[in-house]
């Protein structure tokens, strides 16, 4: 996976590659957005027909993070780990200690 910071730079390469939104964090005051490319040669060909699903899917998963929507979350990831290649799976895992932790401060 190719980490891209900044929605211009994203926008730039979504007509040749498959851009997923990740997060935003803050630097030095500032919100970054943080997105992820694709390229057609990791995602593979078998995976072509589906890929709308799983993009919207992630999407999904990301509102519910950001809405709080926890257990949503952890169902998405059942069903997202292993797509795009595996390339996301490190992001997810992530999500997943995220989720995690806030359960734990409950």
């Amino acid at each position: 996976m190719d980490i891209i910071f900044g929605r211009e730079n994203a926008e730039k390469l979504r007509e040749k590659y498959t851009v997923l939104d990740l997060e935003t964090v803050e630097k030095d005051g500032q919100s970054i957005e943080v997105f992820c490319l694709l390229s057609a040669e990791k995602i593979g060909f078998n995976e072509l027909p589906t890929l709308d699903k799983w993009v919207q899917l992630h999407n999904d998963l990301l509102h519910g993070f950001n809405t709080k929507q926890y257990s949503y979350c952890k169902d998405a990831i059942g069903h997202l780990k292993g797509k795009f290649a595996g390339e996301l799976d490190s992001f997810y895992n992530e999500i997943l200690r995220r989720i995690e932790e806030k359960d734990a401060e409950v």
